[in-house]
């Protein structure tokens, strides 16, 4: 996966290091959440958490063969927002993925989702929005109270990243094994 996030310019390889170190981490959630909480097995659950942004790269590696779209960094995050999730789907579909991990680019982020069986959809949206807790990121601002994702994993949406943090040297160790 790590060779896949390369690039030519400094802009791209800044934007691709960042999705790369989004993506272990999410990953480093995925898995730990998945053995804490969940009968899912903890393997899939890093490999949807690695997956979840890889509809990212070809929309940069598109930008850096057309720079004027590099001069617009506001354009290129709102290119990348609206579609790298159904573009990481059709990419891991065609990569013959299973379901249940292809589908998790396209639907992470649909917090109004409403799946009353835990996946792994609901693993990545989970350790997405516990990871921008605190920041200025506009999933931060999200009420978790609504997201039915919390419910089925059985975490606590008050507690917000208490319970994150009761796991955070399995998460660090996570960390460590995928970087």
């Amino acid at each position: 996966m790590q060779q896949m996030f390369q690039a030519t310019s400094d802009i791209i390889d800044c934007k691709m290091r960042s999705v790369w170190s989004r993506a272990t981490e999410v990953a480093a959630v995925c898995g730990v959440l998945a053995k804490a909480y969940t009968r899912l097995r903890p393997d899939q659950a890093t490999l949807a958490g690695l997956t979840h942004m890889i509809g990212v790269l070809p929309i940069l590696a598109w930008a850096e063969e057309h720079p004027q779209l590099l001069q617009d960094s506001l354009t290129l995050d709102r290119v990348i927002d609206s579609i790298h999730g159904s573009l990481g789907t059709m990419i891991l579909q065609r990569w013959d993925f299973p379901d249940e991990i292809a589908l998790v680019p396209a639907h992470y982020t649909d917090f109004e989702r409403r799946n009353e069986k835990i996946d792994y959809t609901d693993i990545v949206m989970v350790a997405s929005l516990q990871l921008l807790s605190g920041t200025d990121h506009p999933h931060a601002k999200i009420d978790w109270s609504g997201i039915q994702a919390f419910a089925n994993i059985g975490l606590y949406t008050d507690v917000e990243t208490g319970q994150l943090n009761e796991l955070a040297e399995e998460i660090d160790l996570a960390k460590s094994f995928i970087a």
